[in-house]
């Protein structure tokens, strides 16, 4: 029997926004969210045509959150909710502009019983 798979829905969400809310607005051309499935964890992809400014080249170069000024706060919320679920917020390409959120899943037997 195939397992179901159990991610933290609202946090994924929340931070999927982010990251498609972000391609809508600063990002070209067409938008696109891949999941896959890697047996421990999902990977959730989110590509579009454009090409990643300095700043957040920079602000993932360094590996931590904000400077403070109010500069990509949705990124840096993003990254440290990501991190809150023992899950990782990555660039993963610049041109064009890629992101990948790798969130671990607990994997629960289909049809099992609770108790």
């Amino acid at each position: 029997m195939p397992d179901d798979v159990c991610a933290p829905g609202a946090l994924v969400a929340e931070i999927l926004g982010v990251l498609l809310d972000n391609a809508r607005v600063h990002g070209r051309g067409a938008v696109r969210l891949t999941v896959r499935d890697l047996d421990d964890a999902l990977a959730f992809d989110v590509t579009d045509e454009g090409e990643v400014d300095g700043e957040t080249t920079r602000f993932f170069d360094r590996g931590h959150t904000g400077d403070g000024t109010g500069e990509g706060i949705g990124l840096a919320l993003a990254h440290d909710l990501a991190a809150s679920l023992g899950g990782r917020l990555s660039l993963t390409s610049r041109r064009p502009t890629g992101f990948t959120l790798l969130v671990p899943v607990r994997q629960d037997e289909a049809g099992g019983t609770s108790g």
